[in-house]
């Protein structure tokens, strides 16, 4: 069984912070786009009215979020992408409504409680700060409102039906492993469906606009949730860490060239438009270094002195191969130190091969627990090494778990777009 990450269906975590973001610079709009007539239409969609007064709302809380005073300019920009955010969003609580899913007040009273208890606000002051931005707390809460039901028919639709077969993780999980020592990205994202031919170049028109927000100083996070079709949009565009081997290919060769805190340009695949900010980058888990690895040796030490004749040379030389050849184990390594009784006969310690001296690491580093080396000759005499315990170094493998976790999240993620698009597809809307 798959286990996703699940939605935040009490609180969106990524309206959060675009509110945070946005109330450091909603008192800086001093040109709010005055709301025209609640009685003119902007749409309908399946018979529901989106408004001018709507759309005017979201344009003011899209572009104060942004972080930039609006102009003229920016808002006709603007207009076209969040008008469509506002049809997909009436179509998502369409759904919702068709499938009995319910929104309580109180889960979002709690949103918008935790919003100012984050910001260090008394109960009421969110709604006055958005008030003097010329935004109404409704169009918050609707965002919101919007925002869980989605969550809540993705959870109850598609989640179940999405399984990752055993095949698929151990393919991802043998890429994994060719991958350790490369290095790993913590990225964020942004994408635009591409839904229609027709729509490419409105998707692609908009995707150039948000990358100069964004480069302009606009939180990635906050836009991403204004505008991400993902299904990480709610957690603003988070994808976490990931390798070259979990992402599209056309986003695989991005990554690499990106710099920490810079944000890409559009990048095209066959299903949409995607924007990227890499946030940080670390080598990822390479294979075990050989002289990293621990070991407990213990010596058998034949002393030869400095003016010793050959003969006496060669006799403990062949002592030390009747040791090397007869002793099993650790126990018997023991017994022939105490019979030996020499002052350099005995442990070690636990040691880094790496720090051990090169002869010694030779004689070692291939030894299985409890054989013995051959002699070993050194100025001193010879040496019948042993290892009698060893650890290799605690490395960061791929995650089984964590790797079924996104093949399913991605699996969820085209499903939800697919199911969005389905509902456009099957929809009467109609622009004025």
């Amino acid at each position: 069984m798959v286990y996703f990450a699940p939605m935040n269906l009490a609180l969106p975590l990524a309206l959060l912070r675009s509110l945070l973001g946005a109330l450091a610079v909603a008192v800086a709009l001093t040109a709010p786009v005055h709301a025209q007539s609640v009685q003119r239409i902007a749409a309908i969609v399946n018979d529901e009215v989106i408004s001018a007064f709507d759309l005017e709302q979201r344009l003011l809380l899209l572009l104060s979020s942004s972080g930039r005073e609006p102009s003229a300019e920016m808002i006709r920009q603007a207009q076209p992408q969040v008008l469509d955010s506002l049809v997909e969003e009436r179509l998502q609580l369409q759904e919702a409504q068709r499938l009995n899913i319910q929104v309580s007040d109180a889960e979002i009273a709690d949103g918008v409680r935790f919003i100012e208890e984050q910001n260090r606000m008394q109960s009421g002051d969110l709604e006055r700060v958005l008030g003097r931005s010329g935004v109404g707390v409704e169009t918050l809460r609707q965002q919101i409102r919007t925002q869980i039901a989605w969550g809540k028919v993705i959870s109850r639709r598609l989640r179940p039906t999405v399984t990752v077969g055993q095949d698929e993780v151990n393919a991802a999980m043998a890429r994994a492993e060719q991958t350790q020592g490369r290095s790993e990205y913590l990225v964020s994202e942004i994408f635009l469906s591409i839904d229609s031919p027709a729509r490419r170049q409105t998707v692609a028109n908009q995707a150039r606009d948000l990358v100069a927000q964004l480069r302009g100083g606009a939180n990635f996070a906050v836009v991403a949730q204004q505008n991400s079709q993902g299904v990480d949009a709610a957690e603003g565009g988070d994808m976490g860490w990931v390798d070259l081997a979990e992402v599209p290919e056309a986003v695989g060769r991005v990554l690499p060239t990106l710099q920490v805190n810079q944000v890409s340009d559009p990048i095209t695949t066959q299903e949409g438009i995607f924007i990227l900010l890499l946030r940080d980058r670390r080598a990822a888990a390479a294979p075990a270094d050989p002289s990293q690895v621990t070991v407990n040796v213990k010596q058998v030490f034949l002393p030869i002195a400095a003016n010793s004749p050959a003969s006496a040379a060669e006799s403990q030389m062949a002592l030390a191969r009747t040791i090397s050849a007869t002793v099993g184990g650790c126990t018997d390594l023991d017994n022939v130190i105490k019979d030996v009784n020499t002052p350099q006969s005995g442990d070690i310690g636990t040691v880094k091969l790496a720090d051990l001296p090169p002869r010694f690491r030779t004689a070692v580093q291939t030894l299985n627990v409890g054989q013995a080396s051959d002699p070993v000759r050194t100025e001193e005499g010879v040496h019948v090494l042993m290892v009698c315990d060893r650890a290799a170094p605690e490395i960061r493998g791929p995650n089984r778990d964590a790797i079924e976790n996104a093949i399913g999240q991605a699996r969820l993620s085209m499903m939800a777009r697919r199911y969005i698009r389905d509902l456009r597809r099957d929809a009467v809307v109609e622009y004025r």
